[in-house]
């Protein structure tokens, strides 16, 4: 009995472990409304490099996912993989959103992915 769950631990930490891979980006500022003007260019570069970065670590998250069997993957890492996919999706909206309100639309912006 203890050797297997010391086996099947170590399958799943290395499969969650791997997980561990995809770098979460960093935050953008998004400044107020009113602490916007002269900046918007600057505020639209990192922003763009923002939602670019959460699109890429949206994309490892997946092939996490499928990696480790997609639907057949072990419950655990499964849902741990959907649920660091969802999150990234929920904050990239709410980035956009926040950007929108405070800065304009970003032309040519990846936007937030599908969950």
């Amino acid at each position: 009995m203890k050797i297997s769950a010391i086996v099947c631990g170590g399958i799943l930490s290395g499969i969650a472990g791997s997980a561990l891979a995809c770098d979460l980006p960093k935050l953008v500022v998004i400044p107020p409304k009113d602490q916007v003007a002269g900046k918007e260019a600057e505020i639209r570069t990192a922003a763009n490099t923002y939602f670019t970065a959460m699109q890429a670590y949206a994309a490892c998250i997946q092939a996490e996912l499928s990696g480790a069997g997609g639907e057949a993957a072990p419950k655990v890492v499964r849902d741990i993989l959907v649920r660091r996919n969802n999150d990234a999706v929920v904050e990239a909206e709410f980035v956009m959103k926040l950007f929108t309100e405070n800065v304009g639309p970003l032309e040519g912006a990846a936007a937030p992915g599908a969950r």
